[in-house]
């Protein structure tokens, strides 16, 4: 690979074509996952005995939060100036703009109110205990999502990575061998792993996963390590950044450092 290709950020299909009809692969593949999750859960929660109804109302309010806390995350943070030019372009979806931590903050948000409306009138124990009980069923298959939604990154080339030379490849010219770190690759295959990982705990072979809240927590966790990792060696635009340290970089250390408190926590309270 010359340096010409290994800078190129188009991915392997970053358009689908259906004739006149021509659609980003990237809103085939996140429609396909959101789809595909809707299938899954009355499955999973009637494994899990919860509501297969309640799970699907909630999964749809988290959607609907997710998608508009993504869009506006990438607004505020990556391109205001953009935005601020024509905010009509606010309204052009089809051009991308959606941020994975904007996502989960606003989907967290959505299942938060959603379950503040179904719980008036009990007492907030039952809310606080009921809420981290949804929070482990989601767990798992947030993971999942996440890194069947990477795949629409490899196929449209965003999110890419750092372009290194590689060992050991010089031509005596002083000229590399460039290859390019599959930021996007490493993210299903790391976020892949983090489910396995949760869905053993959750079916109870591990102690960690019967304490109400800390399979979320661990998946806060896990995800937060393998997304500093990627973060460090990403080279896409990612709004303002300081040297390597970006937003998601940092929300991520701050993750880290919560969820590990927090399952030390209740750790100490099952001893």
């Amino acid at each position: 690979m010359n340096e010409a290709s290994a800078l190129a950020t188009s991915g392997f299909l970053p358009w689908i074509e259906f004739g006149p009809v021509r659609i980003q692969s990237y809103f085939v593949i996140i429609s396909l996952v959101l789809s595909a999750i809707a299938f899954w859960i009355p499955k999973h929660a009637y494994e899990r005995d919860f509501s297969s109804r309640r799970a699907l109302d909630l999964y749809i309010f988290m959607m609907i939060g997710g998608c508009l806390g993504a869009r506006v995350f990438h607004i505020i943070w990556e391109e205001p100036r953009y935005y601020a030019e024509e905010p009509l372009r606010v309204f052009d979806i089809m051009s991308g703009g959606f941020v994975w931590y904007g996502g989960a903050i606003g989907g967290l948000a959505a299942l938060v109110i959603a379950m503040m409306i179904s719980h008036r009138g009990p007492n907030r124990v039952t809310l606080g205990n009921s809420l981290f009980a949804w929070l482990d069923f989601f767990a798992p298959i947030a993971a999942v999502g996440y890194a069947a939604g990477r795949v629409a990154c490899v196929l449209t080339g965003c999110c890419f990575g750092r372009v290194f030379p590689l060992p050991f490849s010089e031509d005596g010219h002083g000229h590399s061998f460039l290859v390019r770190f599959p930021t996007q690759g490493f993210a299903v295959l790391w976020e892949l792993g983090v489910a396995y990982i949760l869905w053993r705990a959750e079916g109870r072979r591990w102690k960690l996963g019967r304490k109400s809240g800390s399979l979320f927590a661990l998946w806060i966790l896990l995800h937060g390590v393998g997304r500093t990792i990627m973060e460090l060696l990403r080279a896409d635009p990612r709004g303002p950044t300081l040297g390597w340290f970006s937003v998601s970089m940092g929300l991520s250390l701050i993750l880290i450092l919560i969820a590990s408190a927090a399952l030390w926590k209740r750790q100490l309270k099952s001893v």
